[in-house]
């Protein structure tokens, strides 16, 4: 009976060990991440450029430790900015012009509205005049609005006075913003540096004030969490990669067979390659809309393979997502999905992110032995073992 009790008890406090770390990291992302976000993202920066800094400093014979660390990070600042500001550039020029030719493309839906509304009553003529008269009405009634929000001539202005004052409201929040990221980024670019020049003395003064036992633990974060970092990184730019060629081979395909006129697929493709991480909208939330735009506009075979590229794309996403970012965390693929899932719901897009590499980092300490939130399987002890052995 003691035993038992026993037993209870211990499981009673595991039991509220992980609902302490969950609680834990659920409110540190939900209210504490953007705040302490410009001196994380540094700090693993920072990490990031010990390797080149020591061996420059091995390289050099004079060592001007604090010199070559602003001369690093000023680097890495531009190897981050002129690409950067050069992939935005052309960005932007080709987001004018296809935007132009969308526009241009929408102006001929009100006649082919108009002639779809004509076609249809003269379909239901056959109908008795009561249910006739009707039937036409309702069709008249249902297009009719759908005419005019296309139609340029009979434009709305208060409509436009509306559209117009809410762009200048969201432009005007989004500028209220500006200073707060300007400070946070200048802050970051800071303590970029002073990270990078005084890591060995932040590192040595925080594994002063752990226990002897813990000593090592700022070097398995370390690990653990640049590997998960990279890993992630490289897992969802694979996924991004193959539904970009995915897109890129499609378009040429309709491109070659003539269904498909335009020269922004290229364009097109990263885009739909980026959205497509977003599980919400997906792929599906430019390619759908796109095939009954094709639809209404009275291009059939444009529609249909755009449609069969979505569904190709949903059905290779569906059988890569899980594996490939599964095996990048080095977790069961049910157990990403979930993480995804309960992610999103929980911290929005971000969350797909961070859920993950949370899991990865506790499966980390668990596998070792830091922390024992689960048992870990045969195969993780075993190779534990075999990797203390090799020790």
């Amino acid at each position: 009976m003691t035993a038992k009790i026993e037993k209870r008890r211990e499981f009673l406090i595991n039991l509220l060990f992980i609902a302490a770390v969950l609680a834990i990291i659920y409110v540190y992302f939900k209210y504490l991440f953007w705040v302490t976000a410009p001196f994380i993202l540094t700090f693993f920066f920072a990490v990031l450029l010990q390797t080149p800094l020591r061996f420059i400093e091995k390289k050099v014979k004079h060592k001007h430790h604090a010199f070559w660390s602003i001369l690093l990070v000023v680097l890495s600042i531009l190897v981050i900015l002129i690409p950067l500001g050069l992939l935005l550039g052309a960005a932007f020029s080709k987001i004018a012009e296809f935007v132009k030719t969308l526009v241009a493309q929408l102006n001929d839906i009100p006649t082919f509205l108009t002639t779809l509304e004509k076609d249809i009553i003269d379909i239901i003529r056959f109908l008795p005049d009561s249910l006739y008269k009707t039937a036409s009405e309702s069709v008249h009634n249902f297009f009719t609005p759908l005419i005019e929000d296309f139609d340029i001539s009979k434009l709305n202005l208060s409509s436009l006075k509306t559209g117009v004052s809410s762009g200048l409201t969201g432009v005007m929040n989004v500028m209220k913003n500006v200073p707060n990221v300007v400070i946070g980024v200048v802050i970051g670019i800071i303590a970029w540096i002073f990270f990078t020049k005084d890591y060995d003395r932040i590192v040595s003064f925080i594994q002063k004030q752990l226990p002897d036992n813990k000593k090592n633990l700022l070097v398995e974060i370390k690990q653990v969490f640049s590997k998960t970092i990279l890993k992630m990184v490289r897992a969802y730019g694979l996924i991004m990669l193959i539904t970009f060629f995915e897109l890129f081979l499609g378009f040429s395909i309709l491109s070659a067979m003539g269904i498909m006129k335009n020269s922004y697929y290229v364009f097109i493709a990263v885009l739909i390659a980026i959205f497509d991480i977003m599980p919400i909208a997906g792929s599906g939330g430019i390619l759908v809309p796109w095939a009954i735009v094709s639809v209404i506009m009275g291009n059939y075979k444009q529609a249909i393979g755009i449609i069969i590229m979505y569904a190709v794309i949903t059905v290779i996403r569906q059988y890569i997502e899980p594996k490939i970012v599964g095996d990048s965390l080095g977790v069961h693929p049910i157990i990403t999905l979930m993480g995804l899932y309960f992610g999103l719901k929980l911290f929005g897009f971000l969350g797909m992110f961070i859920v993950p590499i949370t899991v990865m980092t506790l499966k980390a300490f668990n596998d070792t032995g830091r922390i024992h939130l689960w048992v870990p399987s045969d195969n993780n002890r075993i190779k534990l073992e075999a990797a203390k052995r090799k020790k």
